[in-house]
């Protein structure tokens, strides 16, 4: 059931947001974040291809949280770090995967360009422009995220340039993205 009232509101989402279905963060496999570099992968090629392979069974056959099948009711806009098809899995019309995705082979290494950079750097934008034409409010929520990548914080300070509020949720990603759709009145 999708809601019928509009938001202003696009969801960034990382590690955290897929840990409840199974997929372990990069801090739970020591050594990985490593191996997933362009450096590594011409230096190691065979090291690199075991955690390629590693990272893909960690992944595959999972199913999407709570957390992605709200997002995907509500029809949030995706921003996804994630290369683990789950949003797509949930239903959500429009993902934007900027690390790539495990199925496409596409899964961009430290040292490669992301996918999409400006298709997300649009849709922060686009709810900018929809709220300031409707006197609304926009939000760009970071949903299980560290905050530790360079693009994350360039978000930060897009969205607040824009006047999109940012808001985060890094914990118990499922309950809380649930409230937060509460207490929006769309829950």
């Amino acid at each position: 059931m999708e809601s019928k009232k509009k938001l202003n509101i696009v969801a960034f989402t990382g590690a955290g947001i897929s840990a409840s279905a199974g997929i372990p963060t990069f801090l739970d496999i020591p050594g990985i974040k490593d191996k997933l570099s362009v450096e590594f992968k011409q230096k190691h090629p065979g090291e690199f291809n075991k955690a390629i392979n590693l990272l893909k069974d960690n992944v595959k056959d999972k199913q999407p949280t709570k957390a992605h099948k709200i997002l995907a009711q509500l029809n949030i806009p995706i921003i996804t770090m994630n290369v683990d098809n789950l949003h797509n899995l949930a239903g959500s019309k429009e993902v934007v995967e900027i690390h790539g995705n495990y199925l496409k082979d596409n899964i961009v290494l430290y040292g490669e360009t992301m996918h999409d950079s400006d298709k997300a750097i649009g849709l922060i934008g686009k709810i900018a422009k929809l709220a300031k034409e409707n006197r609304e409010e926009a939000y760009l929520l970071f949903i299980g995220t560290s905050m530790q990548t360079a693009f994350a914080n360039y978000m930060v300070i897009l969205a607040e340039s824009l006047g999109v509020k940012t808001l985060y949720i890094d914990k118990d990603a499922d309950s809380e993205v649930e409230e937060f759709f509460k207490l929006m009145g769309v829950l």
